[in-house]
């Protein structure tokens, strides 16, 4: 029970009328932040950082983690309503999220979320608060070649998020891989494809996904004269509070949603991005209706947010207790532990202990503070868009490009967009599916390092995967993966050739 005595000694710290306005703030000016294309956690962060000098460090660091999962309920406004992700890991919230909005259940898919989001930001600081240490005395046995096989792992993935057009998805695939080969080399610093010395530090990934899905639908959309079902302009408590039915195609999903965001945050380098994205295909597999994801699926849209929201605390375990940052976020969280005079790793908790719980205590506040904010709110965001729709598309191309600019304050990054853009919309024209080229371009430059390391760990063999018994179990774990997706293309083709055998 020390965890909770501390946790409330936490509490008892930050349960002051400042703390209180601070986290509250937080968390609102991190929704705002997240719902910006472009901008997401680290930026957020980054942008708080200056105001917290002079102030107490436990008020400092709650305003600090107040943003920060402020963020990850914010990407998922934009999402949903415009299918502009706010930030990498809301990409995977618009694959059934924007179906529902213009379905008319916009309201709905904003309640699911923020329910969804709540359950996977508390299951994932109990993990914080009961299990941070046991669980960091076993990451730190993870070393490059597990990584690598994670990260392989989540390629393998493609296959499930293939959907019918198997060819298709390989393809994208492949070219998501070329797409994150450009610019230096984390190993060797060679340069490759840097056709203009912006691109010598690779093409930015948020770029990417701005123009991909926010342009590619705005021109989709202009193309196809689309015009979304906003349903009526009074507002009931059922249209955006989820019912019984809701609550319970969104139970199970929630929970997987919730474990894995918060395992998957652990490790370093994958974050919520790689997490939500794993989560959506198990989700496909385990469903029995897969046909209806990307369509409105309470599940596709339920599991992903609690993932994405779990994995915040997550990837502060091993912040806290070995110091090693597991995402962009908590590198600058690093730096303000470090610049307030703590010492992340092992001892943190033993020489700052009374800090740290206080800033626990605050993200379990933040995310209360987050969820009845983010709900009340519902109707603000559905009739906001009801009043721009008109020049929704104006309003959805200024967005991208106000993000892309403020990506590097350059204009090359609104031409990365628009490329990008194009690209999103002949894909989707054509049926291609996105998800394997994000999921490849997320992936690949990590897989592609870590796999160098292992290399040069075992001296040029590749054996190093078999000798390791985590790794050869994650090894295992993706052949189970790939097996089953094979069998699970193969049944329906069985079927039909059975029915056709059957009516002769």
């Amino acid at each position: 029970m020390d965890a909770m005595s501390n946790l409330l000694m936490g509490f008892g710290d930050i349960l002051t009328p400042f703390n209180i306005a601070i986290i509250f703030a937080a968390g609102l000016i991190g929704t705002v932040v997240g719902a910006l294309p472009g901008l997401g956690p680290s930026a957020g962060i980054a942008l708080m950082l200056p105001l917290t000098f002079g102030m107490p460090e436990a008020s400092g660091l709650c305003l600090l983690t107040g943003v920060y999962m402020g963020t990850m309920y914010g990407g998922r406004i934009t999402s949903i309503l415009i299918n502009a992700p706010g930030d990498a890991p809301a990409i995977i919230t618009a694959y059934d999220g924007y179906p529902m909005m213009q379905q008319g259940r916009g309201a709905m898919a904003l309640g699911i979320s923020a329910f969804s989001s709540f359950i996977g930001g508390l299951f994932g600081l109990l993990v914080l608060i009961f299990l941070a240490p046991i669980i960091a005395s076993y990451a730190i046995y993870l070393g490059a070649p597990e990584y690598f096989l994670l990260m392989a792992t989540g390629l393998a993935t493609v296959m499930l998020l293939a959907g019918k057009h198997l060819a298709k998805a390989l393809l994208v695939t492949c070219f998501g891989v070329l797409v994150s080969s450009f610019g230096s080399d984390y190993v060797s610093g060679q340069i490759r494809f840097a056709f203009v010395p912006e691109l010598i530090e690779g093409i930015d990934f948020v770029a990417i996904i701005i123009g991909l899905y926010g342009l590619g639908e705005v021109f989709y959309n202009l193309e196809k004269k689309v015009k979304l079902n906003l349903g009526k302009p009074g507002f009931r408590m059922r249209e955006f509070i989820p019912g019984r039915s809701e609550l319970g195609e969104a139970a199970a999903p929630t929970l997987r949603g919730s474990v894995l965001g918060t395992l998957i945050g652990i490790v370093p380098g994958a974050g919520a991005t790689v997490a939500t994205f794993l989560d959506y295909a198990l989700e496909k597999r385990l469903s029995k209706k897969p046909e209806t994801f990307g369509k409105g699926a309470i599940a596709g849209l339920a599991g992903p947010e609690a993932t994405n929201n779990a994995a915040v605390p997550g990837s502060l375990i091993p912040l806290i207790t070995l110091g090693i940052p597991g995402s962009g976020g908590t590198a600058i969280m690093l730096g303000a532990l470090i610049m307030f005079g703590m010492r992340p790793g092992p001892l943190l908790m033993t020489t700052s202990g009374d800090i740290v719980w206080a800033m626990i205590a605050g993200l379990v506040l933040a995310n209360v503070f987050l969820l009845l904010s983010n709900v009340l709110l519902i109707p603000v965001f559905v009739n906001l868009l009801r009043t721009v729709q008109g020049n929704l598309s104006n309003v959805v191309i200024a967005l991208c490009v106000v993000g892309a600019f403020s990506l590097s304050y350059s204009p090359f990054n609104i031409w990365i967009m628009l490329i990008f853009g194009v690209v999103g919309y002949l894909m989707k024209k054509n049926d291609y599916p996105t998800g394997p080229f994000i999921l490849a371009v997320v992936l690949a430059p990590l897989a592609e390092n870590y796999f160098r390391q292992s290399i040069m760990m075992g001296q040029g063999s590749a054996g190093i995967f078999l000798d390791r018994p985590i790794s050869l179990t994650i090894l295992i774990i993706m052949a189970l993966i790939v097996g089953l997706s094979v069998v699970g293309r193969l049944r329906p083709k069985r079927r039909a050739l059975a029915a056709a055998e059957e009516g002769e």
